[in-house]
């Protein structure tokens, strides 16, 4: 929020978020940890962005300021803007598209040294396209764009509710912890945010009954927005696609066509209605499922952004 606000992020309250994003990943909470890390990375590159400032502007820089921890304020609202440090828009691009290459390559040897099953990577899978039974996509594509929307909903009324609860952020935190404990007698899906359990549960989903997958899908969405609501902090994206994965898994014991297939539709459709974002969905998930399925995420990512503008628009014009 800071960065979308201010363009800039405090990144002196850096141990704040780690320490608040450890506890609550350690302690089971259906949260991920892409928002602690993207808070974190924010911060790093701030911090970066201020030095490099200090060198091109200030005429007393010294090398020990490019490891102070603490930096003047005044000293560095004094200074330009980092922007005005290129040339053109084109020196500009060209050095982000640099920078991001040193984060792809670094990313690359990461997991070159370190090979595992991983939720990230390029997949390859054969897909069998039966044209016959291209009817059926319709339904996967309503049932994810359905799921994304009850997401939304739970996400509001999970905020709505908390506010009205006047205690101790501490003590609510506490509850909702009690709370997730025992939602684990039913299943123990309930805990954590699932990143490190998609692959796994892809490979058994499909021999856990339909109800029971739905079942799970409520209650891992319950478990984040609720969760999050009362002081649990982290991310809410990799939870909602183990939701939106074991939707996709109930809906393909029922249609005649692949399962891979129906699961990657109602992901995608769910997730570009969650993040609003279809060309983001699109771009995360051709990550985490087979790169054979891109044209038919794309797809889904983009009627299902497509579905929501009507249906926005459908209820305004009803108000």
């Amino acid at each position: 929020m800071s960065v979308k606000q201010e363009g800039k992020i405090n990144y002196h309250n850096w141990w704040k978020s780690l320490t608040l994003g450890l506890i609550s990943l350690a302690a089971g909470g259906s949260i991920g940890p892409e928002a602690s890390t993207t808070v974190l990375g924010s911060g790093m590159v701030n911090w970066l962005g201020d030095r490099l400032r200090l060198i091109a502007y200030s005429s007393d820089w010294k090398w020990n300021h490019f490891w102070d921890t603490i930096v003047s304020k005044k000293q560095l609202k004094k200074l330009p803007k980092f922007s005005s440090l290129f040339k053109s828009k084109l020196h500009q691009k060209v050095f982000c598209l640099i920078m991001v290459m040193i984060g792809v390559v670094g990313a690359a040897i990461v997991f070159k040294l370190f090979p595992e099953e991983g939720l990230f990577g390029i997949h390859h899978r054969h897909i069998l396209w039966q044209w016959r039974y291209s009817m059926y996509v319709i339904i996967p594509l309503i049932v994810g764009w359905s799921f994304g929307m009850f997401f939304l909903w739970s996400e509001k009324w999970s905020d709505y509710f908390a506010e009205k609860i006047t205690i101790s952020p501490i003590i609510k935190a506490t509850i909702w912890g009690i709370v997730l404990a025992l939602l684990t007698l039913i299943t123990s899906y309930a805990l954590y945010s699932g990143e490190f359990q998609i692959v796994p549960f892809v490979h058994q989903a499909l021999q856990i009954s339909p109800l029971f997958l739905l079942v799970i899908a409520v209650i891992k969405t319950l478990s984040t927005n609720i969760g999050f609501s009362l002081g649990w902090r982290g991310g809410k994206i990799f939870p909602s696609i183990f939701a939106s994965v074991a939707v996709g898994a109930a809906i393909a014991q029922f249609l005649p066509i692949m399962p891979v297939m129906c699961v990657a539709i109602t992901v995608s459709a769910s997730i570009a209605v969650i993040l609003g974002k279809p060309l983001l969905t699109a771009i995360l998930l051709i990550l985490l499922l087979p790169i054979e399925l891109a044209p038919v995420i794309l797809v889904s990512a983009y009627l299902a952004a497509c579905l929501t503008k009507v249906s926005y628009s459908f209820r305004q014009k009803n108000n």
